[in-house]
């Protein structure tokens, strides 16, 4: 009877944490040092941009079936931004990685001093839908150039990309080393940082769930970045050049249906321009959108 209770509970306790194999599989990943190496680094962003490459199609079907963004759209605004972070990560990781000399105090004289940047663990990556592909991976070259694992929870708010992203994952990564968790936020979140202590937390997205992000992180002291918009005014002046400003006021404003943390907000313009700033600003919305 106490082997069958024994069992019995230890399958009640793999039921209610369904994460618990996943996540310790991750830290032991780290901790065993394999993600630290330049050349672990390096030949797993070659990889990860390889897969993303080699599905670009896919990227964006899915994109368009989620938000109905165009191909040219999807480029400028996810994909392409996402090759560009990952060329540039490339380009400069050695250098990143290697220590840094710095000043010595008179205490420590006359020994030199340098800075090491170590890897901070296994982080969690959170993402909004509106930037469902970018908001997603870029955070993920950063931790993968960090030598870092992670865990990418995608939004489900648009889940073709969200699947792209999952099958972009299996391919190029180890499970222990990136981990990709589908579902509903409001329950996956919770369960993950009430049942594991990430090294770090990066969420885009809304203020109140950046609220409840942040006070799920506060209780094991958890260290959080949090990018969640905020009031973003446009300035034109008396002197400004009306056309290029009504041109770059209504790309920022509209791209993307306005669903962008940084999409003018607001204006302030100089009362001398103010008119003719709005005639140019109805022109660009017809000459752009019809």
């Amino acid at each position: 009877m106490v082997v069958a209770t024994h069992c019995m509970v230890k399958q009640t306790l793999m039921l209610t944490n369904p994460y618990a194999q996943p996540l310790a599989a991750l830290r032991a990943c780290f901790n065993s040092g394999n993600t630290r190496s330049y050349a672990f680094r390096k030949a797993q962003l070659e990889k990860l941009k390889a897969v993303i490459m080699a599905n670009e199609a896919a990227i964006n079907q899915a994109l368009y079936q989620d938000l109905k963004k165009s191909t040219e759209e999807t480029y400028a605004s996810e994909l392409g931004l996402l090759l560009a972070e990952i060329n540039r990560t490339l380009k400069h990781l050695r250098k990143w990685m290697a220590p840094v000399a710095t000043a010595t105090n008179l205490i420590n004289l006359p020994s030199s001093s340098k800075i090491y940047r170590d890897p901070l663990g296994v982080v969690l990556i959170i993402s909004p839908w509106n930037y469902p592909l970018q908001l997603l991976l870029v955070p993920l070259v950063g931790a993968i150039a960090g030598g870092n694992c992670a865990v990418l929870k995608p939004s489900e708010l648009a889940p073709a990309t969200g699947a792209v992203i999952e099958k972009i994952i299996r391919q190029a990564c180890e499970p222990d080393h990136v981990l990709i968790l589908q579902g509903d936020g409001a329950q996956v979140i919770p369960a993950l940082m009430n049942q594991f202590r990430f090294d770090h937390v990066f969420y885009t997205g809304s203020i109140a769930v950046g609220k409840s992000i942040y006070q799920l992180a506060a209780k094991d002291l958890v260290p959080v970045t949090l990018e969640l918009g905020g009031k973003s005014p446009a300035i034109v002046a008396a002197d400004a050049a009306l056309t290029v400003a009504a041109r770059r006021i209504v790309l920022g404003k509209f791209l993307n249906a306005g669903q962008t943390c940084i999409a003018p907000d607001y204006l302030l313009v100089h009362t001398s321009v103010k008119e003719v700033l709005v005639q140019r600003l109805q022109e660009c919305i017809a000459q752009f959108y019809g």
